[in-house]
């Protein structure tokens, strides 16, 4: 079947799925179409028909999950559940593959049974030849083509909606489409994938309590990963571990992690409790990097300041932050942002992890943002989630800790790291050049607006801008007198009619006080439209 067929046929099957969970209560629910209240049990379909739809719609909740600006509470808490479990392939399939792809001579034995099934890719134990005990990562076949059908897919349905929703846009679809990608293409990758866990066990390794499974290089390509062996449990509640040594660990996981974000710019994006294993040592293993979010070197500078004005109850310098890393327009209120944000920025701080929900505290200021028309960045949402997910964590290990404490007490450090880099003569050096070199172009600048001041040669552009109620007014007084044109229209030719024909005569009668009776009824109902 061809390419445009195989779209089709997969574009139907949204569409029959869609039908089934009754997408346009779940779009009223969401306040895309109407404002429904949201309820559980729409939630729950909508969370059962990406479970049917496969990998790319799984991933794309487990992505909206992060986005409460978006979804309400209940569709929210819903997709935290969302469950990404597929039966396995057959063993020879995927024995298949690791022979194509690494050759079987490297190892004395690759357990039948897989330890975890997942969309994207299922897990086998195994043991190298070498007498080291390992997991062999393997891509499920033909599950790229069928991403890549997907993605292109919501591709067209993101840019179809931003083009005729000013919401669509405000929500940055297609920056959440093109999110979905990268994320999904780096899942895909497993050389992408080691070079990340290779990179964030770098970043770990002066945390003695972290630590990451080792690559076993050279048995790392597209389709297969093998990873040391890490023997541990999920944290939990229950960890029986002595409360300071839990306490210890819950500090350093947490401070890894926003020293991943603030100071390296790169993270790892799912710390969730199945990624997180509680060791036989004692300490805590991260896995599975399928997912690492990087950022640029602006915006991690930003985040590292917001951070610590956050923890120091800074409202004003947080709303200049975040606003600074936001999309707004000239209908953003941004007075009323930060008007807001004093308001409910204190009630987070002198609270242990036990009274705070730092994924609620999140959600509550991506939402407030959206409802004074800021639009923030798809990074702030992802680098929320990652910081909630590493709190709950951190909340079975300790519920006594302090975040916003331990934010201050690390943003020094923060602080200091960043001075030294910016210090660099290499990072100096670049600096000075990039702001000296307009300084250098003034002169000439300056000259050639004097000489086209003498010629008469200057031109000044205009764009006016919020002009889009004078725009609405100017089409609604054009359409109530082009309509009212019509019927007058209709009755002169209905009157002169009548001395021909009296059955046309009175069908035109008819229709023009039909007309009329319309326009009156949309003047009364929608006073400024037609």
């Amino acid at each position: 079947m061809s390419r445009r067929g195989r779209r089709t046929r997969r574009a139907l099957e949204v569409g029959r799925v869609a039908r089934r969970g009754r997408l346009m209560r779940v779009l009223g629910e969401v306040g895309a179409v109407g404002d429904r209240p949201a309820t559980r049990e729409g939630a729950v379909a909508f969370r059962a028909g990406l479970e049917e739809l496969g990998t790319t719609f799984v991933k794309l909740g487990q992505l909206l999950s992060s986005r409460p600006d978006l979804l309400p509470d209940v569709y929210i808490q819903e997709l935290e559940h969302l469950v990404d479990d597929v039966p396995p392939f057959p063993f020879e399939e995927a024995r298949r593959i690791v022979d194509e792809e690494i050759g079987l001579e490297a190892f004395a034995r690759l357990d039948e049974e897989p330890l975890a099934c997942a969309s994207i890719a299922q897990i086998h134990g195994g043991l190298l030849r070498t007498g080291r005990e390992v997991v062999v990562k393997v891509r499920r076949p033909g599950i790229a083509e069928e991403v890549a059908l997907d993605l292109e897919l919501l591709h067209s349905l993101s840019s179809f909606a931003e083009g005729r929703s000013q919401a669509a846009r405000l929500l940055q679809l297609t920056a959440l489409a093109e999110e979905l990608e990268a994320h999904l293409t780096a899942e895909l990758d497993f050389v992408e994938e080691a070079h990340g866990s290779e990179l964030i066990g770098r970043i770990v390794a002066d945390h003695e309590q972290l630590l990451v499974p080792a690559v076993i290089h050279p048995y790392v390509t597209d389709n297969v990963l093998v990873q040391e062996r890490i023997a541990g449990e999920r944290v939990t509640e229950q960890h029986g571990l002595d409360p300071e040594r839990a306490a210890v660990l819950a500090r350093q996981l947490f401070a890894a992690y926003v020293e991943q974000i603030t100071v390296h710019g790169v993270y790892h994006a799912d710390p969730h409790r199945g990624n997180i294993l509680l060791t036989e040592d004692g300490r805590l293993a991260l896995l599975d990097f399928g997912l690492l979010g990087r950022i640029d070197d602006d915006t991690r500078r930003a985040l590292g300041l917001l951070l610590l004005a956050l923890a120091q109850n800074r409202a004003d310098d947080v709303g200049d932050l975040i606003l600074g890393l936001s999309l707004t327009t000239l209908e953003s209120d941004e007075a009323g942002f930060v008007h807001e944000l004093r308001r409910k920025l204190p009630r987070y701080h002198w609270r242990p992890l036990s009274g705070i929900r730092a994924g609620e505290a999140l959600a509550d200021l991506q939402r407030i943002a959206l409802a004074h028309g800021i639009a923030l960045p798809t990074s702030f949402a992802l680098v929320g989630k990652t910081l909630s997910q590493a709190d709950s964590v951190a909340r079975a290990l300790d519920p006594e800790l302090d975040p916003i404490e331990l934010l201050e007490e690390d943003g020094v450090e923060v602080m200091l790291r960043e001075t030294e880099r910016r210090l660099e003569p290499s990072n100096l050096l670049a600096l000075a050049y990039t702001q000296g070199e307009p300084l250098l172009r003034m002169p000439r600048r300056l000259g050639q607006l004097a000489s086209r001041l003498e010629t008469g040669t200057l031109k000044v552009g205009i764009q006016p801008t919020g002009l889009d109620e004078l725009e609405h007014v100017a089409r609604s007084v054009a359409n109530r007198v082009g309509a009212a044109l019509i019927i007058s229209a209709l009755l002169v030719a209905s009157a002169l009619m009548a001395r021909v024909n009296d059955t046309i005569a009175v069908v035109g009668f008819a229709l023009s006080v039909g007309l009329g009776l319309f326009e009156l009824w949309r003047i009364l109902r929608t006073p400024g439209d037609l």
